[in-house]
């Protein structure tokens, strides 16, 4: 006959399979059943008990297993068979805000010379950035981007080349994505001196 402590045995093994349906935890049960097992040399009965004891505690234990697998399979094939129009949409929302315009420079220039923007722009968190410039000048003048890391024009760098802005016109600039800068300003040249008109340049980032 089984002793107490196989009984027990049994009884743990039994707990360990109802609180776990994955490999790991039968693997365990059956550990532990394989450990209480009878030696070679027990009389038969008791190797027919510890036979029995197995069979009592592993096939309710296993048809339970089998069930809360079905009972999964059935709920994924019901998940996956759904239309797709039943299913619920998933959206991502990443809204791109336009900022009002930015007025970054506003003179009427009556010397020739080197000018730069009254601010420089922050871009820090933007995606897309347009400058515009509009000329009442009665001469054409070369609009420059520059960046800087700081908000500082000191020591900022040029970014793409120089664009012309001619006599009483307007020209839009927007730097490309590898041209990102966290602050941009405008450098502007005027060879020849203007007589009449303004300069106007405003921003408009898109973050």
């Amino acid at each position: 006959m089984a002793s107490d402590k196989d009984k027990e045995q049994g009884r743990t093994a039994q707990g360990l399979l109802i609180g776990g349906v994955g490999g790991a935890a039968l693997a365990a049960a059956i550990a532990v059943l394989l450990a209480a097992r009878p030696a070679r040399a027990a009389p038969t009965d008791e190797k027919l008990d510890y036979l029995i004891e197995v069979l009592t505690t592993l096939i309710p234990l296993l048809a339970e297993v089998s069930q809360r697998q079905a009972s999964l399979i059935e709920l994924l094939e019901e998940l996956l068979g759904r239309p797709p129009e039943d299913r619920a949409p998933i959206i991502v929302l990443a809204p791109w805000v336009t900022k009002e315009p930015e007025e970054i420079y506003r003179f009427a220039i009556r010397t020739a010379g080197t000018f730069y923007s009254n601010k420089m722009v922050d871009w820090t968190g933007g995606k897309r950035l347009l400058v515009k410039v509009e000329s009442s000048l009665d001469q054409a003048v070369e609009i420059q981007l520059i960046g800087n890391i700081v908000d500082d024009m000191e020591l900022a760098t040029d970014i793409d080349i120089p664009k012309t802005c001619p006599a009483n016109d307007n020209i839009s600039i927007g730097p490309a994505w590898d041209h990102w800068c966290p602050y941009i300003g405008v450098r502007i040249t005027a060879a020849a001196a203007p007589t009449s008109g303004f300069l106007t340049i405003s921003a408009v980032s898109q973050e």
